[in-house]
């Protein structure tokens, strides 16, 4: 609030200062003698030492009413701009207010306040940001509840397909069963992610804070995803370095890491490879996941750790992903950030770098 704060203090001294000088130029005149005109008949000198001396009249532009006009034509004006100058963004602010109560999501405030350098432009900006904010929030609880539906419809029509088959099959009723079984475990793996993205995004959940090797349990997931890509003709490569150990929680960090170097398989082509590198510098441990994909469009790379949000739409998923692994990742001390590999301009590639710092004592 400075600048509103000078700017009122200013305007009040302003005034008071043309109200001082206005007063001098009124009471002045009464100290300033003026003799009588000449012509004038002499008086006796004894009466002269008994009167006062006349005054004369001051002129129009020092009369006290002209001055009182001025000084309060002064004042309306200052108070008018000044009214103006509140009024006008606070019945905008007001108005935008109403807006969202309203529901209207998408309302933004004008050039006209986010450009001025007062208050009003800074809340004017920071309105708009919360206003964004809501906005996706809101779209993206709408896009929660239609690709949860999605997901979840998927499973249970094939579920019930699966039943009445079974029935009219009871030979094939074994076979059904463990299909059955198979979108059951789907669909609980579904919930449980989104009951983990829910617990993270509120705070409600506590991630333990213990010794964590990360390259065994880097080691653990790569031999399971080597599995996963043996099968679609994929390949992946391991480099693990001696590195100390960090503070997290294991489980958390698992399944973020795992998620990673999972969605490396799925997206790298056929006959391509996945590369996992962990290496230790100084106090700052570094893993490193390269896949040989169609990587992300430029404008998405900003809006993938978005929850719900989804790159590439034909592939299934619900966009959580990303999100829970940089919820982990960060409420057990470290950092991630997702690149594409460039080759000759053209995208080779995508990278997801994962960095932890570790105490001293882990060091030495």
């Amino acid at each position: 609030m400075q600048r509103l704060f000078w700017r009122f203090f200013l305007v009040f001294w302003a005034t008071l200062l043309m109200a001082i000088m206005l007063v001098r130029l009124t009471f002045v005149w009464q100290d300033d003698v003026h003799m009588r005109p000449p012509g004038f008949t002499m008086q006796p000198p004894h009466a002269e030492l008994n009167m006062p001396p006349e005054r004369m009249p001051p002129p129009f532009w020092r009369r006290p009413w002209l001055h009182l006009l001025l000084l309060l034509s002064a004042s309306i004006v200052f108070s008018w701009l000044l009214a103006r100058y509140i009024a006008r963004p606070v019945q905008q602010l007001k108005q935008a207010l109403a807006g969202l109560a309203s529901n209207k999501w998408q309302t933004q405030l004008g050039p006209e306040l986010t450009a001025r350098r007062d208050e009003f432009g800074s809340l004017s900006t920071n309105f708009n940001k919360m206003a964004a904010q809501a906005a996706e929030a809101i779209a993206s609880q709408r896009r929660l509840l239609h690709d949860v539906s999605h997901e979840l419809r998927s499973p249970l029509a094939r579920i019930q397909i699966l039943s009445g088959l079974a029935g009219q099959s009871p030979a094939d009723a074994e076979l059904m069963v463990a299909k059955i079984e198979q979108e059951v475990t789907k669909l609980d793996l579904l919930v449980a992610k989104i009951l983990t993205f829910s617990k993270l995004e509120d705070g409600t959940a506590e991630p333990e804070h213990i010794d964590v090797d990360l390259a065994e349990l880097v080691e653990s997931i790569c031999e399971d995803a080597r599995l996963e890509a043996g099968v679609s003709q994929k390949s992946l490569w391991l480099q693990l370095s001696p590195v100390a150990s960090i503070k997290g929680d294991p489980s958390l960090l698992y399944s973020a890491i795992e998620n990673v170097i999972r969605n490396a398989v799925k997206y790298t082509p056929a006959y391509s490879e996945v590369s996992v590198s962990l290496q230790q510098h100084g106090r700052q441990l570094s893993l490193q996941v390269c896949d040989q994909g169609p990587g992300v469009p430029e404008q998405h790379l900003d809006r993938l750790f978005t929850p719900f949000f989804r790159a590439h739409s034909s592939h299934n998923g619900i966009g959580l992903g990303l999100s829970i692994a940089k919820r982990v990742i960060e409420a057990c001390g470290g950092s991630i950030t997702v690149n594409n590999i460039v080759h000759n301009s053209a995208i080779a590639g995508f990278k997801v770098v994962i960095t932890f710092s570790v105490s001293s004592w882990s060091v030495q």
